[in-house]
This record gives structure tokens, sequence and C-alpha cells, in this order.
């Protein structure tokens, strides 16, 4: 029953599905009327270091080494750390850091339906980094909340804005072996309206929401009129290792009104950039976009860094948000 209703759902969908029904402008203002956050807001992609401890943790919980009780235990003391060390930093809005989270594709495979893994089909995805691409045999529906649980005991934890952190549909389609009984479209819509029900779950949950949306070594300019049209409330893009060539489709006169975070620093590097080289990147980017709109983030996740990196790279990033803060305010 479930599974026809959602595919029922899927062959439903209609243009006006597709937009939202308030205009970006107004969205914004109203957000930042209930977050109240300063200008040139600081923020992080979703993940933080998974460290050797964390990575044995999740895997005696998967061989019932562990009671669901340890493991509850320990996640909660490592997101606990993670949202003290980013109040610490006076980063302005926190993430929980995903330590339960395997992969940002698995992590979501294994709680939908119509999704099988194997045991050990891994494959190079970039670098020495390997994962297990997940077989999609079915019609994909969600069973029950995926993320609710944690994001809501992050957000506990403070009283700063906490991110929900979901991998897209198109993400989750293309990362995956997809059935060919059907078309892709549809299964991306089935994977959408999953990921439609827990971004409403994470709503009612914590009472309001800002959509944010991470594109990462994307073909930006090329696409940036539909990126426009997709409407999110704040996107965040791999700027800083393109020698800051995904700006120029703002210098060649592009408007774009929602929130955008470029990437003041690559954190696919072990290097720690000073607080007067992010500073300089900022500058460059308020020198094609609006300051109310310009977002100080890295550039990616930090999964793969370790803590002795991203403690003094994100400390120097709030402190160059801050230098601009101020010599914007002495402008005026």
């Amino acid at each position: 029953m479930r599974l026809r209703i959602l595919k029922e759902q899927a062959a439903s969908l209609k243009g006006s599905d597709h937009r939202r029904a308030t205009n970006v402008s107004a969205r914004l203002a109203a957000q930042q009327q209930k977050l109240g956050l300063p200008v040139l807001p600081t923020t992080t992609i979703g993940s933080f270091p998974q460290t050797m401890d964390l990575k044995r943790v999740r895997r005696k919980f998967k061989a019932k080494k562990i009671s669901e009780d340890d493991y509850v235990k320990s996640i909660k003391e490592e997101i606990n750390k993670v949202v003290k060390l980013q109040e610490e930093l006076d980063i302005d809005v926190l993430v929980h850091g995903e330590p339960e989270r395997n992969d940002m594709v698995e992590y979501f495979g294994e709680q939908l339906s119509g999704f099988a893994f194997t045991v050990n089909g891994w494959i190079q995805s970039y670098g020495s980094r390997c994962v297990k691409p997940p077989i999609i045999y079915g019609d994909v529906s969600r069973p029950k909340a995926m993320t609710v649980f944690w994001s809501s005991m992050a957000q506990s934890m403070t009283k700063r804005p906490m991110k929900g952190m979901l991998t897209g549909p198109v993400t989750i389609l293309n990362c995956s072996f997809v059935r060919n009984d059907q078309p892709r479209s549809e299964t991306c819509y089935q994977i959408a309206l999953a990921i439609k029900d827990e971004v409403e779950d994470l709503e009612r949950a914590v009472d309001t929401t800002q959509i944010h949306t991470h594109m990462c070594y994307s073909n930006f300019n090329d696409i940036i009129h539909s990126i426009i049209n997709m409407d999110a409330d704040m996107i965040t893009i791999e700027n800083s290792r393109s020698d800051e060539k995904l700006l120029s489709v703002f210098r060649e006169g592009v408007k774009y009104g929602a929130g955008v975070g470029p990437g003041v620093y690559d954190i696919h590097s072990p290097r720690i950039p000073s607080t007067e080289e992010i500073a300089d990147r900022i500058n460059k980017m308020l020198a094609v976009l609006e300051t109310d709109i310009l977002w100080v983030n890295p550039n990616c996740g930090l999964k793969t860094r370790k803590y002795t990196e991203v403690n003094p790279a994100l400390s120097n990033m709030v402190a160059a948000a801050k230098l601009l803060r101020t010599q914007l305010a002495s402008a005026k």
C-alpha cells in the first residue's frame, strides 16, 4: 500500500510542486528576524573530523559488541564536543558534526527502502577515499525519520541555530547503482519525496527552517540559472580550489538574491590559512556579491581533516569575518 501511494505521489507531481510559495527576499527577511545573524555569518558545511575512536564505536555497534544505549551515549558525547568547540570558536550557525554517519550516501540508503548494500564492494571515490555505492533495486520510500533524533539532540545543546544535515536526492541517485526498469527521473523523484518528508519532520521538531544547499565540484557557472530556479535560501559552493573562477558568473552581472557561501579556504589540504589570507579572499567576494547575502564557510565538510588542522583554520576564519565586519561598520 505504501509503495503504491509513493508511486502515485511521484507520478502526480506538477510544475507548482517544484516552486516555493514565497519569494526569496520575503523569506530571508523573516529568517533574519528570527535568527538575528550578523553580517558575514560564519558556518561550516556539515561534517567534523572522523577520529579512529569514533569509527571504532560505530564498528562495535554494527557488530553488536556494544549496546544501543552505550552507542547513543558515545555519539552524544561526540556531538556535545563538536557543539562546544563551535561555540568556543564563536561560529554563528552550527552543525552537529555527523559522528553517527559512515558515508553521506550509505547512511541514508541504509534507512530507505529499495536500497541494498554489498559488504566489500568498495570503489575509489577520490584520492585514497573509497565508498560502497548502494544498489537501488526497488521503489524508494522512508519507513521512519532518519536524522531527527540526532539533530534535535544537537539543537538542545545550544541556543545558536543548528543545521539539520541531509544528502540531496540527485547526489544519492548519482552515487548509486540505479535500477534500469524505470526512468531515472522517477527514482530520483521517489528519493526527493523521502527527503522532503524528512525536512518536514525536522521542521516540526525545531520550529523553523532555512534551506541551505551545498554543491561540491559542480560546473557552477554553467548551471547558475537552474540554481537560481532551485530557490534555496542559501548555497555553499567549492570556490577556493577553483582560484576564484566560480565568482566570474557574478562579475558578469548575474544577480543572485539568496545567501551564498563561496568557500573561503580549501579543506582538502592540511594547510592552515591565515586570518589575513581569508580576509583577502572575503574582500574579493565582496567585490561581486552584496554584503547582506555573503556567508563565510570552508569549501566542504571537515570529515577527512584532523582537529589539529580544523581548530586553527576555523579560528582564523571567524577572526577574518569579524575583521571584515569591523571594517564594513567603519566604512559606514
